[in-house]
């Protein structure tokens, strides 16, 4: 029981810890500022479901760098 809830527990993390780095390179490669921090949206993951939010508050300033384009992405 133990193995199955560390990996229920652990998949979820390391997912969000990627997708801030996905997003801190996004702002990279758009010119911003890098204010996305893969370390806190993990941290907030257990604050609620507030890294979400977080994460996607980072990927809407990505896309208001660009404004009246669309922005391509990765498939």
């Amino acid at each position: 029981m133990l193995l199955f809830l560390g990996r229920t527990l652990t998949a979820p993390l390391i997912s969000f810890h990627n997708t801030g780095k996905a997003l801190a390179n996004a702002q990279r490669a758009a010119g911003l500022q890098v204010t996305c921090s893969p370390a806190a949206s993990t941290r907030l993951a257990s604050a609620f479901g507030v890294n979400v939010w977080y994460m996607q508050r980072e990927l809407n300033r990505v896309t208001e760098a660009y404004p009246g384009a669309q922005v391509p992405l990765a498939a």
